[in-house]
């Protein structure tokens, strides 16, 4: 592999095809559904199988979804679509073709923003989304002789996303495929579960020389469904392209595939061009007719989007680039984010709870947020008695909160004052106690104000210790700062 040195002389180049399996009954072009995990060829029929006179007919639902996604990244939605068929040999599509679209997708010249580690914002250009179908499983590690077919995805509805060659990283490239699937996730027309094979994603890779405007020849890197898998296969391709061209080779314009166990690429097949697909027409499929008021309609059912909250988290409320990430990872996480700034003006705090207590429990528990028992009411409750100093936030995270959990149907209040944990104002009592402070440790006093700011916790810590945590700790802490002062 190249040197540091080597390597720095060279700019990688990166376009994306990612595959996302749409949420639908049944498939774009038959009526069976197709649930992942079934046994094997149970979601199979005439159509899927092609038998002669089996007529597919499209799902309205697939259109939807694809003019949902076109619409979120800025595409272009074309008012006639047509869909083609893709002939070459996949062992796991019985048709021997794939109905796909080809010159007439039905969106194109869209955008997508995303965002580095720092915050920063790029812009990737959408060249295309289509519509397609998926193929069926191959599984190669049932049997150490032969290879088997499972058939039950095939014809399962796919949009096809390919972007622009704009990446110039593999984290860049994997920060892209992640906000496409928050994206999904937001607009409900995918769960986008790589584990499942929901969401993958084909990398076109190549190099050329720093500076240089004229793209070398690309590579694809075939079906990686992780983001783990993505980053090491850019990494580990672009090294190897680079070593090729220091050694007076050539790259070749191939399909490549992944393999995790040598964490190597290697060769699937030479790349094809739309000539040796032979797409011609599909003949059983009409061509699609969309219309403005179909559109509209579409448009009108998108929720706000994982960028317009991002924005507004983090310029109005001021929470953390990573923080506001999470917050809006998922879609029915930052609805319940939402559901508590319609109740409570302590915005920031509620973020903190979700951010902290709330999501540790998800965690632990390993559950959604649409199984979190404690309702957005009796959350917003409780952080108001904390932001009012009816109780302490130690004493609401770790006393009231997980009795919250389990008997989520009380208000914490209540459960507050059967702890007989309710702060009172003891205002009187605590500069009593202080100015006792201060003559007990003058030293300190004197300390404090020669600049030793740390030693205000010295005096907290005493007084929030005498009253056995009955006394507000933002009044303790008032008193102190003021009588020091």
């Amino acid at each position: 592999m190249p040197t540091s040195e080597i390597r720095a002389q060279y700019q990688t180049v990166i376009g994306l095809e990612i595959h996302v399996q749409l949420l639908t009954n049944s498939k774009i072009f038959a009526q069976e559904g197709f649930s992942f995990g079934s046994l094997p060829n149970h979601h199979v029929s005439v159509i899927t199988m092609a038998h002669p006179g089996a007529l597919p007919s499209i799902n309205r639902r697939c259109i939807d979804h694809a003019v949902k996604i076109g619409l979120a990244t800025h595409c272009q939605i074309n008012r006639n679509s047509f869909f083609a068929r893709k002939n070459y040999f996949y062992p796991d599509l019985p048709k021997g073709y794939q109905m796909s679209q080809d010159t007439d997708p039905i969106c194109t010249h869209g955008f997508i923003d995303i965002r580095t580690e720092s915050g920063s914002q790029q812009k990737i250009r959408i060249g295309r989304i289509h519509l397609e179908e998926d193929a069926g499983k191959s599984l190669h590690d049932q049997d150490p002789h032969i290879s088997m077919i499972d058939l039950n995805r095939a014809g399962v509805g796919l949009v096809e996303i390919v972007t622009e060659p704009d990446l110039r990283s593999a984290e860049d490239a994997a920060t892209l495929l992640a906000e496409i699937r928050r994206l999904v996730r937001f607009l409900e027309i995918s769960d986008g579960n790589m584990e499942e094979g929901s969401l993958r994603c084909d990398a076109n890779i190549s190099v050329m020389p720093v500076g240089s405007e004229t793209l070398g020849t690309r590579v694809e890197v075939k079906n990686m469904n992780s983001f783990n898998h993505l980053t090491r296969a850019i990494l580990y391709e672009s090294e190897r392209q680079i070593a090729l061209i220091e050694a007076g080779g050539k790259v070749v314009q191939e399909t490549r595939t992944w393999d995790v166990n040598t964490q190597k690429t290697s060769p699937m097949r030479q790349k094809e061009t739309a000539d040796d697909y032979r797409y011609f027409p599909e003949p059983d499929l009409l061509p699609l007719g969309l219309t403005e008021e179909y559109i509209e309609k579409i448009r009108s059912e998108i929720p706000r989007l994982p960028q317009e909250l991002y924005l507004e988290y983090t310029e109005s409320l001021q929470i953390a680039h990573n923080e506001a990430m999470t917050l809006t990872e998922q879609k029915n996480f930052a609805d319940y984010f939402e559901a508590i700034r319609k109740l409570t003006p302590f915005e920031k705090e509620a973020s903190n709870w979700l951010l902290g207590p709330v999501r540790a429990w998800l965690n632990d528990s390993g559950k959604e947020i649409g199984d979190f028992p404690i309702s957005t009411e009796k959350l917003a409750d409780l952080i108001r008695l904390v932001q009012e100093d009816k109780i302490s936030n130690h004493a609401a995270r770790d006393q009231v909160f997980p009795i919250m959990l389990v008997r989520p149907e009380e208000s914490p209040l209540a459960i507050a004052g059967e702890l007989n944990i309710l702060l009172e104002s003891k205002q009187d009592e605590v500069e009593n106690a202080m100015i006792a402070l201060m003559n007990q440790f003058p030293q300190e006093t004197t300390r404090y104000r020669s600049g030793k700011k740390g030693l205000k916790g010295f005096f907290v810590g005493h007084i929030m210790r005498q009253f056995q945590g009955k006394a507000s700790p933002r009044e303790v802490n008032d008193v102190v700062e003021r009588m020091l002062g």
